[in-house]
């Protein structure tokens, strides 16, 4: 199947069974929705319950490929009763999208799918709105572990803080974005911006995009300026991916470490872009803490595309530290981020243009 066959469609009731068979393969026991709670949200939002199919709506053998699903809240945080709730009360103008899920197919996952989906979702939100709902609804909000604090990133959400939610064992993150509502005369001119913004974006995932990069083993040696900095952009290995990891930077701070910073469990590599602050990269996710040892301490985490989840690409020594805090701290100029921490990025993994 073509990836430029898929397109965006709602849920209907009958697509349910095909949803939750999704959902439940993504999310552990403890943490996955059940099939009433998705009957209870298709049923009294179906206009927030948006999936990604096979093929248009004319085709009755189509399939569901990836979905999210939401409710509205008068709240500006997510919480257990705003999970819980869907809330479109007109006393109430101001209201906000609660994203409960966002889950692709094993067999369509690292192609880019999940930004594209939130990208559609927010453009919806933001400009077509159901006529009952114009102008009310200001943003959106989720929580999410903070392997996957990237990939929101990649989709123009930002970083709150820990969320007080308690759902399975891992520590939740909430994660916002906030709409500039279009001055009524713009209104009009939405629905077309929307659909010119899908096509976009169906682009993005289209298979028949390539990265622009080009594999280490193509130079003579790795591509750095003559201080030491990285001189070219540096792009997700994997071929059919376009997700920039990293900029040429206007600071030379992509010396290679020496062979001391290699992890004894990965192939050799000529070395590693080393980055103080994961703020330092474009787009960039993290794997969970592992068991590996790293030349420092046991427990890294392996460093991923934000977008296809394709790698490891690189490791990091979070120290015991826990990473999702830290940046956050890091992000909001707090203090209490450690001192000598080091990103690395295998110089022999990435793509270089």
């Amino acid at each position: 199947m073509s990836l430029d066959s898929l397109t965006f469609d709602w849920v209907s009731s009958s697509d349910l069974d095909q949803a939750i068979t999704i959902e439940q393969a993504s999310f552990p026991p403890e943490e996955a929705a059940t099939i009433d709670s998705f009957k209870y949200r298709q049923s009294v939002a179906p206009s927030l319950f948006l999936g990604v199919f096979s093929a248009p709506s004319s085709d009755p053998s189509r399939k569901l490929i990836a979905f999210t699903c939401s409710t509205l809240s008068p709240d500006s945080t997510l919480t257990h009763h705003s999970m819980e709730h869907h809330d479109q009360d007109p006393k109430h103008p101001s209201l906000y999208a609660m994203i409960h899920s966002v889950c692709v197919h094993s067999e369509y996952r690292r192609k880019g799918l999940a930004t594209a989906l939130l990208n559609e979702l927010v453009l919806r939100l933001k400009v077509l709105q159901p006529k009952q709902l114009e102008g009310r609804i200001k943003g959106a909000r989720l929580i999410t572990h903070d392997v996957l604090i990237p990939l929101y990133k990649a989709a123009g959400f930002t970083l709150v803080g820990e969320s007080q939610v308690v759902h399975g064992p891992d520590k939740w993150y909430e994660m916002k974005v906030d709409f500039a509502m279009p001055p009524p005369n713009e209104v009009e001119k939405k629905e077309e911006e929307v659909h010119e913004k899908a096509a976009i974006i169906a682009t993005e995932f289209s298979s028949t995009r390539r990265n622009p990069g080009e594999l280490l083993a193509t130079f003579p040696s790795v591509p750095r300026g003559v201080d030491g900095r990285n001189s070219k952009e540096l792009f997700c290995l994997r071929e059919e991916c376009r997700c920039l990891l990293l900029p040429p930077l206007p600071v030379p701070i992509s010396s290679l470490p020496s062979s001391d910073s290699a992890v004894p469990t990965l192939p050799p590599s000529p070395g590693y872009w080393s980055l103080p602050s994961p703020l330092s990269f474009e787009n960039i996710g993290f794997t969970k803490t592992t068991s590996l040892s790293s030349p420092f301490s046991v427990g890294i985490k392996f460093l991923t595309c934000a977008d296809c989840d394709t790698g490891p690409l690189g490791w990091h020594d979070p120290q015991g530290v826990d990473l999702g805090m830290e940046v956050e701290r890091e992000n909001e100029g707090t203090g209490g981020v450690r001192e000598g921490r080091m990103f690395l990025l295998d110089a022999e993994r990435v793509r270089y243009a």
